[in-house]
């Protein structure tokens, strides 16, 4: 059976790269190929950052669908964390799409977060092939375009080439929905030139801001000049005092997490409404927009640490003022690496301030109490960004989570019961 498998694989594959000397004759129609492909096959999210060769069906991407169902993002890895997300409070299939070259970009998240290996999250990856073998092309693409493919096969993904027709684009398309289904796995589909009609309806030329111009930051801070009063773990018990019982939480790498587990598990609570993003450092606020994505019904709460924050804040200012959304940021400011040894954060707390300042979120809290946490996480319900600055006292020992990835993403998509396709 295992031979077979491995047998009808390679025979697909080789059919792809066949097809692949053949010229595009007949270029899909943007919205045919979204509703008869994607959407026939249980994918209507799409998130990621545009490419020429897909540009015909992404201007029919943006000008027809809501931010809830499509986000352009600043980075590919942001816009594999939403896809991550959302599969994990919706059970379903998101579409995330990039040029080849910002394929690099992406793997942060795709292994350190969905691969199988990791948590095993599925999606679709739309990868626009510039420089292909025997195409001339810019010289950028000179290396990544004839490695794509050996570049997907070391990562483990599944790929086909896009074919022509309909018919045989939603085959292939279905083909690898159940193969990343089967194998909790992303699964790539690799798009030539001229792959797409041209797009001839309405366009969307730039976006308005949605992002109120009063927003001023509330700053209820404690009249001590000394070092902070809360550490790290008693901000994440203050928070946790302050969720309510549908509440959800993601949080970020390292001790954020592992002190969230420890506090959940000391008071005999359960871990299952609480997502441990052990990888993809600076996508765990996408990460939880993803997750919002799928349950507007729910606050989702993303306890994040500094370094995280600074290491993708263009996700950040374009996700923030997203409607439709349910998402408070709480961002923990020691001003150190504190998991990897202590090396100083190269941000000051007076510049940290300022940059907080022009970000869009709707509400802004700068916090250092257990009761400014706890009132501004009981005064907001979405876009909302509180800073909580935290002296760096910690355990000498942090307990790492007992349950295997695997556990962990079962057990927090069981929590959103029938939403959840698990």
């Amino acid at each position: 059976m295992l031979f077979f498998r491995s047998f009808l694989d390679h025979w697909l594959i080789n059919r792809s790269l066949e097809a692949d000397s053949l010229i595009m004759e007949t270029p899909l129609d943007p919205e045919q190929f979204y509703g008869e492909v994607l959407k026939a096959n249980g994918i209507d999210r799409s998130f990621g950052v545009p490419d020429s060769t897909l540009s015909p069906f992404l201007s029919y991407l943006a000008a027809v669908k809501c931010t809830r169902k499509h986000v352009t993002v600043a980075s590919e890895g942001a816009a594999v964390a939403l896809a991550a997300g959302y599969y994990l409070s919706t059970g379903n299939l998101a579409l995330v799409y990039m040029q080849n070259s910002g394929y690099s970009n992406a793997l942060n998240p795709l292994q350190s977060l969905v691969a199988k290996e990791v948590f095993g999250i599925p999606m679709l990856l739309m990868i626009g092939w510039r420089g292909r073998p025997g195409e001339k092309d810019e010289p950028q693409h000179n290396l990544i375009g004839p490695n794509i493919l050996k570049n997907l096969e070391a990562n483990n993904i599944p790929y086909e080439i896009l074919p022509e027709g309909i018919s045989l684009a939603r085959s292939s398309v279905g083909r690898l929905v159940a193969r990343a289904k089967q194998g909790n796995t992303p699964v790539a589909l690799l798009v030539r030139a001229k792959s797409f009609a041209a797009y001839t309806g309405p366009v969307v030329a730039r976006w308005a801001s949605a992002a109120p111009t009063q927003s001023k930051t509330v700053k209820w801070l404690s009249s001590s000049t000394e070092k902070p009063v809360l550490s790290r773990e008693s901000t994440i018990e203050s928070i946790l005092g302050a969720l309510k019982s549908n509440d959800i939480s993601v949080s970020s790498l390292g001790g954020n997490s592992r002190e969230l587990w420890m506090l959940r598990k000391n008071k005999g609570q359960s871990i299952a409404r609480n997502f441990f993003c052990i990888g993809a450092m600076g996508h765990t606020y996408a990460l939880a927009h993803g997750v919002s994505n799928g349950c507007r019904a729910n606050r989702v709460v993303c306890i994040d640490g500094d370094g995280s924050f600074m290491m993708h804040l263009g996700n950040n200012a374009i996700l923030a003022p997203l409607p439709e959304q349910r998402v408070v940021h709480v961002v923990i400011y020691n001003g150190m690496h504190s998991s990897t040894g202590n090396q100083p954060l190269m941000i000051g707390r007076g510049d940290l301030l300022a940059l907080v300042e022009g970000l869009p979120y709707e509400r802004k809290f700068i916090v250092d109490t257990a009761d400014g946490v706890t009132k501004a996480l009981r005064s907001v319900d979405r876009s909302a960004l509180i800073l909580v600055p935290v002296n760096g006292d910690e355990r000498k020992s942090l307990p790492r989570p007992t349950e295997t990835p695997t556990e962990q993403k079962d057990a927090f998509m069981k929590s959103f019961g029938s939403n959840s396709k698990l």
